[in-house]
């Protein structure tokens, strides 16, 4: 560009992530509902985040069935830099990648994180390729996705690692949270000028991970440590 002469540019090239989420039960929005099935909301959600932060993103819905996901991770691995998935981690007659994963050649590396939602991640390599496994349900996918993903993503998309790491500040709260946390929890919230408003009036049963609407117009994470009582507003 104009003004800019000799001056070499450092560019890195968009990650390229595959995104696949896995359940018989899951329809694509738009699609009329049979009996038993849910609209896969996870998909687009994570999708539109990962695109945000400068990610090529491909998307694909898979059967719970492990052969066939196994299949796809050993070809997510050799064309992609790196698979997010969402679903079947947990400890259901339905939850497939722990014979999945084996089946693919995958290395896992650990299964479960010490905090709520989204206990039940997993993270795996497989042929070098890392391999992302987050809960099926809504919030607990998107809030892992943050923690752990967002941080990588930036990474491999050159940014400086002191920029990778999410901020933290401190704010006072206009709701409290009914529930006492006996591990450390995260809550969704919207924060502004310093003031931080928990959704639902801080009810416990307005945050349950599948819930869509308590994420509309949130903007941050609240942080609540391990053996927290109910939180109060202020």
């Amino acid at each position: 560009g104009a003004g800019l002469g000799d001056t070499p540019l450092s560019v890195h090239p968009a990650p390229r992530v595959l995104l696949a989420g896995t359940g018989d039960e899951l329809a694509p929005a738009g699609q009329p509902l049979r009996p038993g099935q849910i609209y896969n909301s996870n998909l687009p959600q994570l999708a539109a985040r990962c695109r945000e932060l400068g990610a090529e993103v491909t998307s694909c819905q898979l059967p719970d069935d492990p052969e066939q996901v196994a299949d796809a991770l050993r070809a997510g691995a050799r064309d992609y830099d790196c698979v997010i998935t969402t679903g079947g981690v947990s400890v259901g007659d339905r939850d497939i990648f722990h014979q999945a994963l084996p089946l693919a050649g995958a290395e896992q590396l650990f299964w479960r994180v010490r905090l709520k939602p989204g206990t039940p991640m997993m993270f795996s390599l497989l042929g070098g390729t890392p391999i992302l496994s987050l809960s099926g349900n809504p919030f607990a996918a998107a809030a892992t996705l943050e923690q752990y993903a967002v941080p990588a993503l930036l990474r491999a998309a050159g940014r400086r690692e002191e920029d990778c790491i999410p901020v933290h500040t401190r704010g006072r709260l206009t709701t409290g949270f009914s529930k006492p946390s006996k591990g450390t929890r995260f809550l969704r919230a919207r924060a502004l000028g310093g003031l931080v408003e928990i959704p639902g009036e801080g009810n416990a049963e307005a945050h349950s991970s599948g819930s869509l609407s308590a994420m509309m117009g949130c903007n941050c994470l609240v942080d609540v440590p391990a053996g927290s009582r109910a939180l109060n507003a202020g």
